[in-house]
């Protein structure tokens, strides 16, 4: 799964994906109340029984759907005009993606974490998030590993750096992956670097609004 087909990068989603991993599901996405006319505040909850988890996103921007993938594009006002026109490649982008991984079933935390651990989090990155195949050129911070009652969860601060060629600036983006009992979710939130601080409260809402819910539909 890559970042998209909206994004214009190409990168694997999770490495060590077989064909039977490939089960990946668009979200099961709440109705869409027309965006003209919401308030930047205005927000919709999208909700996923199937694959466990539900997340909140800004009602002012474009929802793009893939292949288990929300790509949600916004201008930096957050208006809804703007974000209809806007490019995944200038524009803040918040994406959350999840697939099914068979062998990591029945897993304890620590054993999830020896199947992807920091170093796979951190060499995914580069191309994942920038689409940048050299690893130097990307600078990665707070990089963080936590034990979340069966869950490992990674976390980082990415600085993309110019892609040139593609006419495409320095970005920001801010990353959280979960790696779960058979399932992984990936969020991350990126923009142009002179506006990711100005969007601090959108990618805030993005990430504290992400539930994990059990097969009984339990938050954890």
């Amino acid at each position: 799964m890559g970042i998209g087909a909206r994004s214009g990068y190409g990168q694997a989603f999770f490495p060590r994906r077989s064909s039977a991993a490939a089960g990946v599901a668009i979200l099961a996405a709440a109705a869409a109340a027309s965006a003209i006319g919401q308030s930047p505040g205005a927000s919709q909850t999208f909700t996923s029984a199937e694959f466990g988890y539900t997340v909140t996103l800004p009602a002012g921007c474009r929802h793009d759907e893939g292949p288990g993938t929300i790509d949600v594009v916004c201008a930096t006002d957050l208006d809804p005009g703007r974000s209809a026109e806007a490019s995944a490649t200038s524009a803040l982008v918040l994406e959350a993606a999840v697939e099914r991984v068979a062998a990591d079933e029945g897993k304890s935390a620590a054993a999830l974490a020896e199947g992807y651990g920091e170093a796979d989090f951190r060499r995914e990155l580069p191309e994942a998030i920038c689409g940048v195949a050299d690893a130097a050129r990307v600078k990665i911070d707070r990089l963080e590993q936590v034990f979340e009652g069966p869950r490992v969860v990674y976390t980082a601060t990415v600085a993309c750096p110019e892609i040139r060629f593609l006419g495409v600036g320095e970005r920001r983006a801010r990353v959280r992956y979960v790696i779960a009992p058979g399932l992984r979710y990936r969020l991350f939130a990126r923009a142009p670097k002179e506006d990711f601080e100005q969007r601090t409260d959108v990618v805030g809402a993005f990430f504290s609004s992400f539930r994990v819910t059990s097969p009984e539909g339990k938050s954890q």
